[in-house]
């Protein structure tokens, strides 16, 4: 295969962050009202990464969190969330409480969330990860070597955390707020990309900035280009902060814009949320009853 650094030349991100500005103030907003409507709301609780990774989680917390869940999902009617994320400790616990609901299991792995380790160590815990039930699997790429443009060792770092995970979604996470500027978030997205990335994640939600509208449609353009030159479908997901609805909806009118409709589905779009369930819940009891379109049973 041709250098990384070869590869990103035959794409375009020429006057990207004008590009995105334009749109995001021109276009998106535009289609965001009309976008917000009870039937995008129950597909944002369909491709929620339900997420728990606090310092003090244990074995009680997680159980009482995937019940808690599961309580919700019933109580309101909607549809099973996309997967439940947690450290690598608790995948065996998360697992086995969703077994037959559809809900996967995702962790975070790698030496998440700063990736300054070993690559070792980071396949070592990818690996154990996976025999203790995790089906998904979020990793950080290495930020540092990215912003000093050592592009072939973040690629190859990729790739051997690929290989590692093979059969297993795989979810790379750039942590665009340390990124810095909209071509960096380009080209990461790019090398996670062809490192066989199933999903480019914006941000671990432990650093002051993450998902951002800006930061979104980079990768969605990244990917977009991506899909035309090699004809592979690459998903994204936002996180880090995604406590609103209209913030979620805000994100899939920019998925909607940039790529396509088929693109919001859990096989290409997740939301990392801790408190977002709620306020989906909410927002559509709010609709008049004729635009609710689903079911939730009265509190």
């Amino acid at each position: 295969m041709r250098p990384i650094q070869d590869i990103l030349s035959a794409f375009n991100s020429a006057n990207l962050e004008d590009r995105i500005r334009y749109n995001l103030d021109s276009v998106v907003e535009k289609e965001v009202k009309a976008a917000y409507n009870a039937s995008h709301l129950e597909n944002a609780a369909r491709c929620m990464d339900y997420t728990s990774l606090r310092l003090t989680d244990t074995a009680d917390t997680i159980r009482n969190f995937v019940t808690d869940l599961l309580k919700k999902l019933k109580k309101f009617e909607l549809p099973a969330v996309a997967a439940v994320c947690v450290f690598p400790k608790y995948a065996g616990i998360a697992r086995e409480m969703l077994q037959s609901t559809g809900i996967r299991t995702a962790v975070v792995a790698g030496n998440f969330p700063t990736a300054q380790t070993f690559t070792e160590i980071k396949l070592a815990e990818c690996r154990k990860a996976i025999e203790a039930g995790a089906e998904e699997i979020d990793t950080v790429l290495s930020v540092g070597d990215l912003l000093e443009k050592n592009y072939e060792a973040v690629y190859e770092e990729l790739c051997a955390i690929r290989e590692t995970c093979q059969g297993v979604t795989l979810k790379i996470i750039l942590e665009t707020g340390e990124l810095k500027d909209i071509e960096t978030i380009f080209n990461a997205s790019l090398i996670a990309a062809y490192a066989g990335a199933n999903f480019i994640k914006t941000s671990t939600g432990k650093v002051p900035v993450n998902a951002t509208p800006e930061s979104v449609y980079a990768i969605c353009e990244a990917i977009r280009q991506y899909h035309e030159q090699t004809g592979r479908r690459v998903g994204l997901k936002a996180a880090g902060g995604i406590s609103k609805a209209q913030t979620v909806i805000r994100y899939m009118t920019i998925v909607r814009h940039v790529l396509d409709e088929s693109w919001l589905t859990p096989a290409t779009f997740r939301i990392g949320a801790s408190h977002l369930m709620d306020d989906l819940v909410k927002e559509i009891k709010a609709l008049p009853k004729e635009e609710q379109g689903i079911n939730l049973r009265m509190l």
